[in-house]
């Protein structure tokens, strides 16, 4: 099947490494052109290497400064000649007990998946604007839907994320930009390799064994899933197939957890 990317421009954030990494592969792998971003230059480079300079660019930006942020489209445009989709990956995880949340750790969270993503949109509105098949992309996480031991801080910036996610949806549909969000369940991220990796050391368990003590630790069926997959669904939403799905949230968890909310 043809997904209709083919010399696409699509800018992905936080795509050093990870969910990020595998979204900018795949999308290249379909003939689109990954304009890749984070704040770490040497991983960034590394990755863009791994796909070919001809098929991504790396830029350097931390999406918690609104002035870098606002100049993010227009240097993508001034370097790749167009820009037509905004994926919306970048995040931080943010640890330890509700209650003893600060409003800078807060802020922090909010700062980088939200805020962050709406300055990006906003800046490549103008740019969108002049695709014929223009996507925006945001990606959430499970812990907005369930309680996760230690992670309110990313909790609170996932649903901020599902929910913005709606609100772009609405507004951008006059102008032909889709907007959906892409919710991921537990998957094989270097953040969950070394909490497990963490579990093992602790416990005396293998490799293999601390990620299943991971999973049964949070009461989950299944397995862990892999970047690859997530990366998938999103290639699909930037497609021309996807040109009537907007405003919508996708779980792919491959049913960890439960399907019906309580």
């Amino acid at each position: 099947m043809d997904l209709g990317l083919q010399g696409r421009v699509v800018l992905v954030t936080g795509s050093n490494r990870g969910i990020g990494r595998a979204i900018a592969r795949s999308a290249a792998a379909e003939g689109a052109i990954v304009a890749m971003c984070g704040r770490t230059e040497e991983l960034g480079l590394e990755a863009v290497a791994g796909l070919g300079e001809d098929r991504a660019s790396w830029f350097t930006v931390d999406v918690t400064d609104p002035e870098a942020v606002g100049a993010l489209p227009a240097a993508v445009m001034g370097r790749l000649g167009r820009l037509d989709a905004v994926v919306n990956n970048a995040g931080r995880f943010g640890g330890g007990p509700a209650v003893e949340l600060t409003p800078e750790g807060i802020h922090d969270g909010i700062d980088t998946k939200v805020a962050g993503a709406v300055g990006l949109v906003r800046a490549a509105l103008p740019a969108l604007r002049q695709s014929d098949q223009a996507r925006v992309v945001n990606i959430g996480g499970i812990s907005a839907q369930r309680v996760t031991p230690g992670a309110a801080v990313t909790a609170i910036a996932n649903a901020g994320m599902a929910t913005v996610s709606g609100y772009l949806a609405q507004e951008l549909a006059p102008d032909g930009i889709t907007v959906n969000c892409v919710i991921p369940g537990y998957v094989l991220s270097e953040v969950w390799r070394g909490r497990a990796d963490a579990v093992a050391s602790a416990e005396g368990l293998s490799a293999e064994a601390g990620l299943q003590r991971v999973l049964d630790l949070q009461g989950l069926a299944g397995r862990w899933g892999e970047p690859s997959e997530i990366a998938d669904v999103v290639v699909f939403l930037l497609s021309a197939q996807a040109r009537f799905v907007s405003g919508a949230a996708f779980r792919v968890d491959g049913a960890q957890f439960e399907g019906l909310q309580r």
